[in-house]
């Protein structure tokens, strides 16, 4: 019965030191990475042109909201400057013209705004798809356990290699190269 306990336990020990020896060799050590999105978003060939053409949509809308906002204005300046002055039927034509101008100013301001973040989500959305295909690529490449989205304010601290962002800018403008896209673009 001794035999029988001894080399019962011998096996036990020689089955449980085979499986911690066999754990410890197939278990790779993780390797992270973190990519500043928004910064690889504007970074990228294709963003940078993207959103100057969404800064230059938007510019004539912003100088129509300063021009309204501007007329907003001279309309309070004007019936503060005719208090006590004009007759009370010429503040209240003024009231009302003030108004119907802020009404105006806010529905465009509401409009464009509603505008501008429609186009903007459409190119984060077209962008970052591409760039999502991008990190899973490079990452699957370089055997990456884990690539996760960088965010200062949550981060102590990372290491220079741990930052994949500069690659991923590099490798997307050489998947997507924004000349392809400009010699596309009159074809639209």
């Amino acid at each position: 019965m001794s035999f029988t306990r001894v080399s019962g336990a011998v096996l036990t020990g020689l089955l449980l030191a085979g499986g911690a020896w066999a754990q410890q060799t197939a278990v790779a050590p993780a390797k992270i990475a973190f990519v500043y999105v928004q910064k690889a978003l504007a970074s990228t060939d294709e963003g940078k042109a993207r959103l100057k053409d969404l800064d230059e949509w938007a510019r004539p809308r912003q100088d129509e909201l300063a021009k309204l906002d501007k007329e907003v204005n001279d309309l309070k300046s004007q019936i503060m400057s005719q208090q006590g002055v004009a007759s009370d039927d010429a503040i209240a034509g003024l009231n009302r013209q003030l108004v119907t101008k802020r009404r105006e100013f806010e529905d465009r301001q509401r409009s464009a705004k509603r505008d501008f973040e429609a186009k903007q989500q459409a190119i984060l959305k077209d962008i970052g798809g591409k760039l999502q295909e991008v990190v899973t690529t490079y990452s699957e490449a370089n055997h990456y356990t884990a690539v996760f989205i960088f965010n200062p304010d949550q981060l102590a601290y990372l290491a220079p290699s741990a930052d994949i962002t500069d690659t991923v800018i590099k490798l997307y403008n050489e998947h997507y190269p924004l000349a392809a896209k400009a010699s596309a673009a009159p074809g639209k």
